[in-house]
């Protein structure tokens, strides 16, 4: 596993600043390239929630987060190859953006941010504002009421993805960080309580 978290968070942090650089010609041509960075991000999310619980062995005890990859690989292909050429493609491909963002980011609100409070505070409450953030561009991405709007829109929601795709591979170190603060903090209140007594 530590293998494939080095080269998750070397392709995350790759692709992060690839969009942070070159948003501008992402989205040049009515956002011609950008069904292909939605797609890639589907289809690698999907593929981690099928090959994870498949490696780790935990296939029957994780069969819905399969459901979910299967589904996020079958948008994927969706929006790589069925909708090329397509008149409305960039809103077609907005919608299902913004659709995929807000399921995943129910998600992620209810494993990473609630669930973990108590044990994460930090991170989960980090992680609890980016979600409501991205879930309420989405919003916006999916009503945007004409093409300059569904443009402008779209362009945040890309530079949103690159700064998810960079919290995405750091949670996990902040977290591992701020495990090492707490037992500090305990360790050093207990110490003080015991020193008083």
């Amino acid at each position: 596993m530590i293998i494939y978290k080095t080269i998750k968070f070397v392709i995350f942090v790759a692709c992060a600043t690839l969009i942070f650089v070159f948003n501008h010609q992402i989205m040049a041509h009515e956002g011609a390239l950008l069904n292909g960075i939605v797609g890639a991000s589907m289809a690698y999310y999907g593929l981690e929630g099928i090959l994870i619980p498949v490696i780790t062995k935990k296939f029957k005890k994780e069969h819905m987060k399969v459901f979910a990859g299967a589904i996020n690989v079958l948008l994927a292909i969706i929006v790589i190859f069925l909708l090329e050429g397509n008149s409305q493609e960039l809103r077609i491909v907005c919608v299902l953006w913004s659709l995929w963002s807000i399921m995943r980011e129910g998600e992620e609100i209810f494993e990473k941010a609630l669930y973990r409070i108590k044990r994460h505070p930090i991170t989960s409450i980090i992680n609890l504002a980016e979600s409501i953030v991205v879930i309420v561009f989405s919003i916006e991405l999916i009503i945007a009421h004409d093409d300059a709007a569904l443009e402008h829109h779209a362009h945040v929601h890309l530079i949103l993805l690159g700064i998810e795709l960079m919290l995405e591979v750091i949670w996990e170190h902040i977290d591992h960080f701020e495990e090492i603060v707490i037992k500090k903090y305990k360790r050093k209140h207990h110490e003080s309580q015991n020193s008083s007594n």
